[in-house]
């Protein structure tokens, strides 16, 4: 095959199924966000303000603010300006695991501020830094090269990625928080693990062999560092993904069941009223009232 056209064919892939950019835009589509293979958001609010709820806790965003979104959080719009403006990236899962990847020693807890922070503030400067990056992708995007077009927007994120980083890095300075550096790593690769098999395993016991620690210790470090435990951390994430699937009215409980790899509907039944207070069955039926 003609690598030229083997080339194109990956990049032209790539950007329909894992990322896109969009410039001036005057509305999100936020329903997107709420499946299984849905997408991430990482957009830049150029005018106007939004109401949104993420899992049923309210944001706002006004100009001058980014706007982040992972992947299969349940996310409903429940106001917009009518001058709304913005620019957004939409990215998948893969992409946000590769742009991370290529990143050396993220703090472990700058993934736990991102599950529950969604609204950044920006300084002039940085407000002028991060309308770059969408301007860059969007003037490489349709003569991109065939070769290196992906790995140009994994770069282009990178950068994303580390000017938030920084954002973050500078509140915890104006918080005076220290972290030690042995616990830190501990905590950043029980994130990393738990990323990767939360589907497939939920006993601590698995993670502490993975982390060659005893449970007991992993769980005491990640709660001294998180807040929590590394057993509800399990629990948010797998009652997280369940809660994405749901919002897919296509899957039925049996499916989500499988997908989660729960031994039955029962069980995955249990499972979620004993987390959240109420069965699948409820938690579909009030989101389909809202």
């Amino acid at each position: 095959m003609n690598k030229t056209l083997s080339n194109k064919k990956i990049l032209t892939t790539f950007l329909e199924k894992d990322f896109k950019v969009i410039i001036e835009a005057k509305s999100i589509p936020m329903n997107i966000f709420s499946s299984e293979e849905g997408y991430g958001i990482l957009g830049l609010c150029l005018e106007g303000n939004i109401v949104f709820d993420v899992h049923f806790y309210e944001y706002s965003l006004s100009k001058g603010e980014l706007l982040i979104i992972s992947p299969g959080q349940n996310v409903i719009l429940k106001q917009q300006s009518e001058d709304f403006l913005i620019n957004y990236f939409l990215v998948s899962q893969d992409i946000i695991n590769d742009v991370l990847i290529g990143i050396f020693r993220l703090s472990p807890l700058f993934f736990i501020h991102m599950r529950k922070k969604h609204q950044f503030k920006l300084d002039e400067m940085e407000i002028r830094r991060f309308q770059i990056y969408y301007r860059l992708i969007e003037h490489r995007i349709k003569p991109m090269d065939l070769v290196f077009g992906k790995e140009y927007v994994l770069n282009v994120l990178r950068l994303f990625y580390l000017d938030l980083y920084n954002n973050y890095q500078n509140a915890l300075l104006l918080r005076k928080i220290t972290l030690d550096g042995n616990k830190e790593n501990l905590v950043y690769n029980f994130f990393l693990l738990i990323m990767e098999y939360y589907k497939e395993n939920r006993e601590i016991v698995f993670y502490a062999e993975k982390l060659c620690i005893t449970p007991k210790y992993l769980s005491r470090i990640i709660r001294e560092i998180s807040g929590q435990s590394a057993k509800e951390w399990i629990v948010e994430y797998t009652i997280l993904e369940i809660k994405s699937l749901l919002h897919d009215l296509s899957l039925n409980i049996q499916e989500i069941a499988v997908k989660t790899n729960f031994s039955s509907q029962a069980s995955l039944g249990r499972f979620f009223r004993k987390h959240t207070g109420m069965s699948p069955s409820q938690y579909r039926m009030d989101i389909s009232q809202l």
